[in-house]
């Protein structure tokens, strides 16, 4: 239960879900297989070693899992991602695949995009660290580097890891889509100061806005679903 617990299942999915969100809105449409590897290393990134660290501080989300295994977790998570991102780019600038991955169902490759990739995976991988252990006296652990981070990041590289480009549009839908995770970190700060006021005169409610909070990843979640199945299966006709 308690490394249910830390993936935070709501706030890992609609980080997913950006991703998913930017890569259906490509206009040549995802490439799946790309879009799957990128789904893995988010889980990777924010779902396990993001939480492993932030946990190591203060373990916020009351779970009994040790430091040194939430580090060492977070550590090989990582070091998996390392490792996905420099396939990533040896695949997007030289074509190279191991001979025991054909399974991936690969295009064939572009031969450029690389250097973005990399440029995306440093960036996450900063705030990975900066943002859940605190450092630099806690200077990027803040409103702001959360939606940049585990938001805006996240739908820009769904659609740059399909596209290889930045257009206008994706960055306009990744600030619009990023305003769901404001949504929801303010909702939560609200909360909590309601539930840590000594005199509990505001726990009837704590309720609704909690509501709120749910609403907004569910909204995220399917609209993410909506775009997939529409791109994958096109319109599909009920009555």
């Amino acid at each position: 239960m308690d490394w249910i617990d830390l993936l935070y299942p709501p706030y890992t999915a609609m980080v997913l879900s950006y991703v998913v969100i930017g890569a259906c809105m490509t206009p040549e449409g995802p490439i799946w297989s790309l879009t799957g590897l990128a789904l893995l290393a988010y889980f990777l990134g924010v779902g396990v070693a993001a939480h492993c660290f932030d946990e190591v501080k203060g373990h916020p989300l009351g779970t009994n899992i040790s430091d040194r295994i939430l580090l060492a977790v977070g550590a090989i998570s990582m070091a998996l991602i390392g490792a996905l991102a420099l396939f990533g780019f040896l695949w997007l600038e030289y074509g190279w695949l191991p001979f025991y991955m054909p399974w991936l169902g690969l295009p064939e490759s572009p031969r450029r995009g690389g250097i973005g990739l990399l440029a995306f995976a440093a960036v996450e991988a900063f705030f990975v660290f900066a943002y859940s252990l605190e450092l630099f006296g806690g200077r990027f652990h803040n409103d702001f580097c959360f939606v940049f981070s585990w938001a805006f990041l996240p739908t820009l590289f769904g659609y740059y890891i399909n596209a290889l480009r930045l257009d206008l549009h994706a960055i306009l839908l990744a600030l619009a889509i990023s305003m769901t995770a404001v949504i929801e970190t303010r909702i939560n700060h609200w909360v909590k100061r309601m539930s840590e006021d000594p005199r509990r005169e505001y726990a009837p409610w704590i309720k609704e806005p909690q509501e709120a909070v749910q609403a907004t990843v569910a909204l995220t979640v399917l609209l993410a679903i909506a775009l997939a199945l529409w791109r994958a299966l096109g319109p599909v006709g009920l009555i």
